[in-house]
């Protein structure tokens, strides 16, 4: 069995709209939303798909609040625009069984346009490659793995990014090829390049 741990904060929209996905997911694992404080109906929403528990704001925070929370040998973080499959648990259960620790998916994002492609090879390249995997690539961990490297950073945003390279001294991130699907909200709110382009300062200066 596994845990699926997904932080939000103020999600009733896209909880409506993907509510067939959420309980479709519910029966794959253990499902755990850990709220932020959300002034929505996140909340009830949420509760109809899983466990709802109230965290401190801060992805960081509310990841490592959800694995407290775990009772499951094996933890999915997933961001709550992040969609997986059948498959991506068919990855996993593989994954685990050669041996891996700790693993991510590749990049797909719902959205048409060559930027979104040449942004998808990197990530995934990056992923690949160097073990730099960013959370919308979900990240499935060993519980017990992820207590050693010392979990999360109590982190607002970037905590992926930390995390990475606490894994990266002791253990490699297995990047399955199956894709995980991605909301291109965030794209679409803030403009592709200044997503772009914070991302690739970020990974650059840490």
């Amino acid at each position: 069995m596994i845990d699926i741990i997904i932080p939000v904060l103020n999600e009733e929209e896209i909880l409506e709209e993907k509510a067939l996905y959420y309980s479709w997911l519910s029966t794959q694992g253990r499902v755990v939303f850990v709220d932020g404080g959300s002034k929505d109906r996140t909340v009830e929403l949420a509760q109809k798909y899983g466990e709802v528990i109230a965290g401190p704001r801060g992805r960081g925070y509310q990841k490592n609040f959800g694995a407290q929370h775990s009772k499951a040998e094996v933890v999915l973080f997933l961001h709550v625009d992040s969609y997986v499959s059948e498959e991506n648990f068919q990855q996993i259960n593989e994954a685990l069984l050669n041996g891996s620790q700790v693993g991510c998916f590749k990049l797909a994002i719902e959205a048409n346009g060559i930027m979104f492609r040449i942004y998808e090879r990197v990530v995934n390249v990056r992923a690949k490659y160097f073990g730099v995997a960013d959370g919308d690539l979900g990240l499935f961990i060993k519980r017990s793995f992820f207590e050693a490297i010392g979990q999360f950073d109590d982190l607002e945003i970037l905590e992926d990014l930390f995390i990475g390279k606490k894994i990266r001294k002791v253990s490699r991130i297995n990047f399955t090829p199956v894709p995980i699907e991605v909301s291109a909200r965030k794209w679409e709110e803030h403009g592709f390049l200044k997503i772009f382009f914070f991302y690739t300062c970020a990974y650059i200066q840490y």
